[in-house]
């Protein structure tokens, strides 16, 4: 019952995210100045930026990478 549940549970969150709504086209700033604390406007950019947010809820955002 236990394994049911959860492969329930991870094919519904698959299905969730397949079919959410996201921004394509990321680029970052080139104008990002590193050696000052200045405001150089947005720090990511792209099409679609505010498809994936819902008003009144937190809005998560996963970077991860390997070096």
């Amino acid at each position: 019952m236990k394994r049911r549940t959860l492969l329930t549970v991870f094919f519904a969150a698959l299905f969730v995210a397949a079919s959410a709504n996201a921004a394509d086209d990321l680029k970052l700033n080139p104008r990002l100045n590193y050696s000052s604390d200045s405001q150089d406007g947005a720090l990511i950019t792209g099409t679609n930026m505010d498809d994936g947010f819902v008003a009144g809820q937190p809005n998560y955002v996963i970077f991860y990478g390997e070096g």
